[in-house]
């Protein structure tokens, strides 16, 4: 068997391999210490652009869902405010009611506190929502596409509009100028007919901001999936792989070392064979 003291083709190859399996090995551990299986262009040039591109319409659609889950406590703050309202009306009905069957004693108590409702009213009709108005005449949007095409329309209730039966009502100066018309109805009554459609158009908004809120919270979930599949990295895969790496690098540099050696020993005994 002939035997070469120079360039020797099976170590320059194991010296490429080498080199190759350190490669892959440090890839590996930088995939573990990442979480990611793209770290790079140079991993996957396409896959870092479309992962990219979903983290972003992922976090706009978060950033949507937060706008829509704002305009739900909005709306729900209102509800609650319009069914605080509504008790108190009803309550106006019952004092109706026990005034025009009360001593004149009984009706100046009754007053009194028909004077403190009116004020209750007044009070929820200028209420706020950070820094908003609750009720009011313009109508708020939301939007929940990110192009803007998509918009949910709500508020737009307005207490205070003067030819509204809740505006009349605060205007009233005592329980003794509210007469009974058509028989049955008084102006407590129509407003509490108006308070109850204005809950039901506050709900009607609250069910359309639920379900544009759930379908993005679900897109937003989609998407991180979607991102997730294309831009992370399999720990057990990669674990796997950093010790094959590892352990094949270690035998490498264990035989090149070994090769070196017996190259070694054979460049001595040519240049000092009487060495004993």
């Amino acid at each position: 068997m002939a035997f070469s003291i120079g360039a020797n083709y099976g170590v320059l190859k194991s010296l490429n391999n080498l080199r190759t399996t350190e490669s892959k090995m440090n890839q590996a551990m930088l995939r573990i210490s990442s979480g990611l299986r793209i770290n790079s262009a140079a991993d996957d040039a396409g896959g870092l652009a479309l992962g990219m591109k979903l983290s972003n319409e992922a976090t706009i659609t978060g950033n949507i869902q937060i706008s829509v889950d704002n305009s739900i406590s909005f709306v729900d703050t209102q509800s609650s405010a319009l069914q605080t309202a509504s008790d108190v009306v009803s309550e106006m009905q019952t004092l109706k009611v026990n005034f025009d069957n009360g001593t004149a004693a009984e009706k100046a108590l009754y007053e009194s506190e028909f004077d403190d409702l009116k004020t209750q009213l007044t009070t929820i009709a200028a209420e706020q929502f950070n820094g908003e108005a609750l009720f009011g005449s313009v109508t708020k949007q939301v939007s929940t596409t990110a192009d803007g095409n998509g918009v949910i329309n709500f508020g737009g209730i307005d207490l205070n509009v003067s030819t509204g039966n809740f505006n009349a009502l605060t205007q009233v100066e005592d329980l003794a100028d509210i007469s009974i018309a058509n028989g049955n109805a008084t102006i407590i009554d129509d407003t509490f007919d108006e308070i109850t459609g204005h809950i039901g158009t506050a709900a009607g908004d609250a069910s359309s901001l639920g379900f544009a809120s759930s379908y993005l919270e679900t897109k937003a979930t989609n998407l991180e999936a979607a991102r997730s599949r294309i831009m992370d990295a399999d720990i057990v895969e990669e674990t796997t792989n950093l010790s094959k790496y590892t352990i094949q690098y270690e035998a490498t540099v264990a035989a090149l070392t070994q090769a070196n050696s017996t190259q070694q020993t054979v460049m001595e005994l040519l240049l000092f064979p009487n060495k004993s």
